[in-house]
């Protein structure tokens, strides 16, 4: 027998499939295409799907985890840690004095001119929580379609994984300390300071500590077995129980599960799983995630209510630019105060840090969970639903422009026939590695071995080849500066080893960690440059070593 929920499931599948199909023949944003195919759904007024609605539970317990786990575990931990000043100013006080600097704005915006009858400091300080996190999803697909500079993606990643969890914290403060439902436990403090910061603590550094020990001991499990669909499930068990069991001790789940993540893709799937194991993880995560995306985009475009919408519209954009002055006085004022004491970033990110910090599907299920007898619940819906629209539309639609104004799209200039042949190249080498794993167990006979090395050498030369003869049209500027970042990053690790071996005093040592500083803030701001900029980065070359000719 068919029930209402399966029919409901297919329904949303199959328009997924369709709505990607389109997505990539008419060279769309997925995220943003799903939003309006909701919208349409919602004006058919599907029976089958009039009660479908985006809740806590379905997006919390089902739908968030797969995307925290899926972009956790392909975080890169060494450039994740290389950056993570940024990423931590960003993702911590950034939200905290972003989100104050929007409740204040609201308040004399909104409140204060009477724009919006009853919305004083709780009003403020609850709509400004549960848009603290950004969410940009259909940013991140976009900079994977047009090839951003790593570094960048890395950093608009790494804040969005970790603000999620610090904007939940937020809001059960609030909402506890306006006596609205408190979660994990919280009762009516007595101190708000003491409490603010207890529960800050014990929320954030729990749901760490539990990610970590979780996402550790699932690394040292998956030594024990070499199979992929048994791996595969424990990933499974791990993206969700690290988040159930946070959530069961009043820690963070949503940081407990970026950790677990983070630490099952940097060390348990380096030192636990074979090549083979690896493929089939990412490609369950990668698809986990695609399906949890297109669920989350297709009820936030069921949600919006464009009646409602339109009525209080002028109020919405108010808040809208509210969130995103609060967010660009934070991002202009403390990133050049980060890069002093960090690796630098070019001016020019600074402003997609800005426009990229979309609002998304966690600020409409915060904003839901409020109970349905608090007088402003519906006005303060509105107001997040249509803030999330508006954010997804103009910013999502005017990112690429964005990109391409300030000179970010390093990919539109590749040349595809010498990518291959790279490709190839390192494709044949890891195969190479794998045949001679498997030799070395003795699982393929010498003389199957030595057939199939022969065919991945020859494919090997062959690709070199090809890769020769193409580069002499091919301008390795990018490929260069992007050695040389981690060149420069292994020089930092040699100066510290020298500092620690007592070769050089402390003012030397300054003065040399001053100077690759200001190498990599150099070529931060020429990622593609030419051969003379690079020759800037790095200074006098007194052999001609680098003369391209």
């Amino acid at each position: 027998m068919i029930h209402h929920v399966e029919v409901q499931v297919l329904v949303l599948l199959l328009v997924a499939a369709f709505v990607g199909m389109g997505a990539r023949r008419f060279r769309l944003p997925y995220t943003l295409a799903l939003v309006v195919a909701g919208l349409g759904l919602g004006f058919l007024d599907l029976g089958v799907l009039s009660d479908v609605e985006l809740n806590a539970d379905l997006l919390l317990l089902l739908l968030l985890p797969a995307l925290l786990f899926e972009a956790a575990f392909h975080i890169d931990f060494a450039e994740f840690r290389r950056n993570l000043g940024t990423i931590f100013t960003l993702a911590v006080p950034g939200v905290l004095v972003a989100g104050g600097l929007t409740a204040v704005l609201l308040y004399f915006g909104l409140g204060r001119t009477g724009l919006v009858a009853d919305f004083g400091w709780r009003e403020a300080l609850l709509f400004a929580s549960v848009l603290a996190a950004t969410d940009p999803v259909s940013v991140l697909a976009l900079f994977r379609q047009l090839g951003v500079p790593k570094r960048l993606y890395l950093i608009v990643e790494g804040e969005s994984l970790l603000n999620d969890g610090v904007a939940v914290v937020i809001f059960v403060i609030v909402t506890t300390v306006y006596g609205l439902g408190g979660a994990h436990g919280a009762e009516m403090p007595e101190s708000l300071t003491a409490y603010s910061l207890q529960t800050f603590l014990r929320m954030g550094g729990g749901g760490i500590l539990i990610g970590v020990a979780l996402g550790g001991g699932f690394s040292v499990l998956t030594r024990q077995v070499d199979d992929h669909l048994i791996e595969t499930t424990l990933s499974a068990v791990l993206a969700y129980g690290s988040f159930l069991i946070a959530e069961q001790l009043h820690c963070s789940g949503v940081l407990s599960t970026v950790f677990a993540g983070i630490v099952a893709g940097s060390y348990g799937a380096r030192v636990g799983m074979s090549h083979a194991t690896r493929i089939a993880v990412v490609d369950f995560w990668e698809f986990a995630a695609f399906i949890a995306n297109s669920f989350i985009f297709l009820l936030v475009g069921l949600e919006l209510e464009p009646v409602e919408l339109l009525r209080g519209a002028v109020a919405i954009i108010v808040a809208f630019i509210a969130t995103v002055l609060a967010r660009g006085t934070y991002v202009y004022t403390a990133i050049p105060l980060v890069s002093r004491l960090t690796t630098p970033l070019p001016r020019s990110w600074r402003h997609v840090l800005v426009w990229g910090g979309l609002r998304g599907s966690l600020s409409m299920v915060l904003i839901l969970t409020l109970p349905p007898s608090f007088p402003g619940r519906g006005m303060l819906v509105t107001l997040v639903f249509g803030v999330v629209g508006l954010s997804l539309f103009v910013q999502g639609l005017s990112m690429a422009p964005l990109l391409r104004k300030l000179g970010l799209l390093v990919s539109e200039d590749r040349h595809h026939e010498y990518d291959r042949a790279r490709a190839t190249m390192i494709m044949s080498r890891y195969a190479l590695d794998e045949l001679a794993e498997l030799e070395s167990h003795g699982l393929i006979e010498a003389g199957v071995a030595i057939r199939l090395r022969g065919y991945y050498e020859s494919l090997t030369r062959e690709a070199e080849q090809k890769a020769r003869d193409l580069v002499a049209n091919i301008d390795l500027s990018a490929q260069t500066a992007e050695a040389l970042e981690r060149l420069i990053a292994a020089e930092r690790v040699g100066l510290r080893a020298a500092q620690h071996a007592e070769l050089l005093d402390d003012e030397t040592a300054e003065a040399l960690s001053i100077e690759l500083s200001k190498r990599l803030a150099l070529l931060d701001e020429r990622p593609g440059g030419t051969e003379a900029e690079l020759a800037e980065v790095l200074g006098p070359d007194p052999g001609n070593t680098l003369d391209p000719e």
